[in-house]
């Protein structure tokens, strides 16, 4: 795993920095976060560090220097309204795709020729960090309830179904199949987050049955 500060000039590469940025910029969007922009946020060296990471990813994109500083402002806005705020601020990875996708439009950014754009996809962070929760602990976010409960040694019913409306969101926001073979490589992606393949295809007596409980 790369450092926070590893703020890189490869085009292909989305550097943790800029990708927590993105965790932070759209779990504040998706939370509809307040954000006062009204004066120039006090961030630590450590969120800095983050915006730097942001604007060299926002760069590699565009040329456009007024639509990056104001881009960066709203970014270090919400970090200030997250790291300020009382409450407990998660996001799933389906929500967070589809403020990436709402953002990009707004960027003007379809796709970057050879290039990873920013915001980056939540299979990125998945990728990166190891989870989905793993990116949302490293951004300081809080992280999904969807596993099971420290302590348990099985997953109860009502992450079992959450899991798979979780999934099936997933591939509705990608255009995929939810399929069993898709949903082996989702959870592997996402670890002890959710049950496995075959665990689920157990708890359900087949994996058709499964989407019975979400219907």
């Amino acid at each position: 795993m790369r450092a926070v500060n590893d703020v890189v000039t490869d085009k292909s590469h989305t550097s943790s920095s800029a990708l927590l940025g993105a965790l932070l910029y759209l779990a504040a969007e998706g939370n509809e976060i307040e954000i006062d922009r009204s004066a120039l946020p006090q961030l630590s060296l450590r969120d800095r560090e983050i915006l730097a990471g942001v604007e060299v990813a926002l760069f590699h994109q565009t040329d456009d220097a007024v639509l990056v500083k104001t881009t960066l402002a709203e970014v270090a806005g919400s970090i200030a309204a997250l790291r300020s705020s009382h409450e407990e601020v998660t996001l799933t990875g389906t929500k967070y795709d589809a403020q990436r996708s709402a953002v990009l439009a707004q960027l003007g950014v379809s796709s970057v020729k050879g290039a990873t754009a920013w915001p980056p996809t939540s299979q990125t962070a998945v990728q990166r960090f190891g989870s989905w929760n793993h990116a949302l602990k490293a951004a300081g976010l809080a992280t999904n309830k969807i596993g099971r409960a420290k302590g348990q040694l099985r997953f109860d019913a009502d992450a079992y179904d959450r899991a798979i409306a979780e999934f099936v969101a997933d591939c509705e926001s990608r255009e995929l199949g939810a399929t069993y073979k898709a949903y082996g490589e989702y959870a592997a992606e996402h670890k002890s987050d959710v049950p496995s393949a075959a665990a689920v295809r157990k708890f359900y007596g087949s994996w058709n049955k499964a989407f019975d409980f979400i219907s």
